[in-house]
């Protein structure tokens, strides 16, 4: 237990604030936040498994085409050419495409993660990031393809 410069009360070791007056129990330096980054690091990697040499950067991939195909294509170019009077519908099937590419790349992160896991290697892909990925270029390719039918 640590005391309280300000109201002098008892805290637990790791307080950062003080839980009664909120007042700072000390300063945060950038060591502080690095070692509390590298511990949190070490506390999601699994000890029974190596360090992976590979890199896993298929989730940024599929973000970055369904962020294109969403703001680039379903946005910009179909907004401009509805306003011109002309029929945006290549443009939604077009950014259907790249919204299945986008999917296929969540998947691929996954599916990479679970081969290296498999290997014993630790995996390095961002799952949540390709779960994200997968969900929501599922739901706007649906939306998409309702306006390419329709």
């Amino acid at each position: 237990m640590i005391e309280c410069p300000h109201c002098h009360k008892d805290l637990p070791d790791d307080s950062i604030y003080c839980i009664y007056c909120g007042e700072p129990v000390k300063k945060i330096t950038q060591k502080d936040l690095e070692k509390a980054k590298k511990r949190i690091e070490e506390e999601k990697k699994d000890p029974n498994l190596k360090d992976n040499p590979r890199k896993n950067n298929w989730s940024k991939l599929g973000l970055l085409i369904f962020f294109v195909c969403l703001v680039g294509l379903d946005f910009l170019l179909a907004t401009v050419l509805e306003a011109m009077e002309f029929n945006s519908t290549f443009v939604f099937f077009i950014s259907f495409i790249g919204y299945v590419i986008a999917c296929a790349c969540g998947i691929m992160s996954l599916v990479i993660d679970y081969q290296d896991k498999k290997k014993g290697y630790q995996p390095n892909g961002n799952t949540s990031m390709a779960w994200v990925d997968i969900c929501i270029s599922i739901y706007i390719a649906l939306v998409n393809l309702t306006n390419v039918i329709l």
